[in-house]
Parts: structure tokens; C-alpha cells; sequence
């Protein structure tokens, strides 16, 4: 009874050890909360068992579970080929509290605010607040993404070359959910601080590409809307292209199993990597 109520504990320590830790902003201590929740998941397993194959196969379930979701849920949701990006209205404070303060910031290094737009895609509602620099010649986004009573925002810096390669520089939290077309390049910074440090973030990445200011083109701040749009629809015909995912009829698409598989990989590396 002794042994079993010391192993409670030690599992129950190790769980409350790696919440503390992902409750910090450093990312070290958060990847230390997420070894602590693996080690508590080895313990778990093989107090159960007496093995070290059962705190083995505790640890492999938190792997598995994303392929569950995938291949249960994912592959039957339908998605639509073309979306329409359109003018919103702004979500209320209590829903997208940092909009304010993020737009602030923006205005802070030299952004102007063009309009609030968003679209619908399948079961996920996403909102965009349009800045456009024209020194800089990038446009921000700073973005809401809802799915029910789930939600995240994310901070987007987008140039487009003279040469039509779009570079963007984002804070976006998870893995790309399709491949990125010939024509994109995406550099991610998920532990930015401020709109500034993304900003300087952006910059290095266009030097780093080898493009100069004159080589962005100048957008039209009256199409900013449509200049996402056009990026999502290259984006979706290249995936289809690559079997990444597959028209269903009706204007819709689901993921193939090709695709479940890239989907599956790219969660992997984003467990991996936190």
C-alpha cells in the first residue's frame, strides 16, 4: 500500500512539476514542462505494468493520439476550394482582447491600418486587421482563428517580390497544415515578444533571401484582401496538385491519405520541437 501511494506520488510530482514549467514564458522551461509530462507518462506506464515497455507505450499513446484525430476527424471534414475574403467587423474585446494593443503597436514602427476583412473556412471563423508600410512596402496582419470556443491569434509581415515570390515572416503557433507553393516562403518566429522584434525578425529574413526594398513591389492597399485570397487559392491548387489533398465535388476538398500522413508529420515535428 506504501509502494503504490510513493508512486501516486511520484507520477502525481512529476505532472504538477511539468505544468509549473509550461506555465513560464521561457521556451526552455516549457520544453522542460514537456519532458516532465513524458516522464510522468514512462512513470505512469510502468508503475502500472512492472515494465519498461509499458512506460515505453504510455509515452508512444501521446504520439498516437494525433493521428486519431486525424484519421477520425480531419479526413471527414470538407473544405472549401475557394473562399471569400471580405470585409468584418472587429471581434469584441472580451473575444480578441490584444487587437487593440497589437494595432498600437503596429502604428508604433510606421504601419498604417487599412481595414479589418476575414473569411469562413469550414469550421474555423478568421479575422484579419490589414497594416500596410509603405517605406517598408510589407503589409501585417494581426489575425484571430476560431473554431467554437477555441481560439488563438497570431501576428503575419508579408513582402511581395517584383518577381511574385511572397516572403512571411509569422508568429502563427502551429505547423502549416498544406505544403506552401513554389511561390512562398515562410520564415516562422513563434516566440516573438513584441510586433517590433517581429518586424527586425521579417528584415533579417528578406536579407537573408537576398531581396532589397526595391526589389518588393508596391501594393495597392485597396486589394490587400484580394492579395490573400489569390495566396490561399495557389496555395490549395498546389496541394491538390501534390496529393496533398483531393477535390470532393460541390467546390469542396478533404485531406487524402497522402495528406493525413504530411498532417500527422507536421504535428510530430511541432511536438518535437516544443
Amino acid at each position: 500500500m506504501e509502494t503504490t501511494l510513493q508512486q501516486i506520488l511520484y507520477v502525481a510530482a512529476a505532472i504538477v512539476f511539468a505544468i509549473a514549467c509550461r506555465s513560464f514564458d521561457n521556451r526552455f522551461i516549457q520544453k522542460l514542462g514537456w519532458l516532465a509530462l513524458l516522464g510522468a507518462s514512462y512513470l505512469g506506464g510502468y508503475f502500472l505494468t512492472g515494465t519498461h515497455v509499458g512506460g515505453g507505450i504510455f509515452i508512444g499513446a501521446w504520439f498516437m493520439l494525433p493521428w486519431l484525430e486525424i484519421i477520425f476527424r480531419v479526413r471527414r471534414l470538407r473544405f472549401p476550394i475557394k473562399s471569400e475574403v471580405k470585409h468584418r467587423f472587429p471581434p469584441t474585446r472580451d473575444v480578441f482582447p490584444e487587437l487593440g494593443d497589437l494595432s498600437i503597436e503596429a502604428e508604433d514602427v510606421g504601419f498604417t491600418e487599412v481595414g479589418d476583412t476575414g473569411w469562413q473556412w469550414s469550421q474555423t471563423d478568421h479575422f484579419m486587421r490589414l497594416f500596410y508600410h509603405r517605406e517598408k512596402r510589407t503589409q501585417a496582419a494581426i489575425a484571430l482563428a476560431q473554431q467554437g470556443e477555441f481560439g488563438f491569434s497570431y501576428v503575419s509581415l508579408t513582402s511581395r517580390a517584383s518577381s511574385g515570390i511572397t516572403f512571411t515572416t509569422t508568429n502563427y503557433p502551429f505547423a502549416a497544415t498544406m505544403k506552401h507553393s513554389p511561390k512562398q516562403r515562410l520564415n516562422r518566429f513563434t516566440h516573438a515578444v513584441s510586433f517590433e522584434e517581429l518586424l527586425e525578425r521579417h528584415e533579417v529574413f528578406l536579407q537573408n533571401e537576398g531581396i532589397r526594398t526595391e526589389d518588393l513591389a508596391l501594393q495597392d492597399t485597396e486589394y490587400l484582401h484580394a492579395y490573400i485570397e489569390r495566396d490561399m487559392s495557389a496555395q490549395i491548387d498546389h496541394n491538390i496538385n501534390a496529393g496533398v489533398i483531393e477535390p470532393t465535388g460541390n467546390g469542396e476538398f478533404r485531406y487524402s491519405w497522402r495528406g493525413c500522413i504530411f498532417l500527422y508529420w507536421q504535428v510530430v515535428k511541432d511536438m518535437l520541437r516544443v
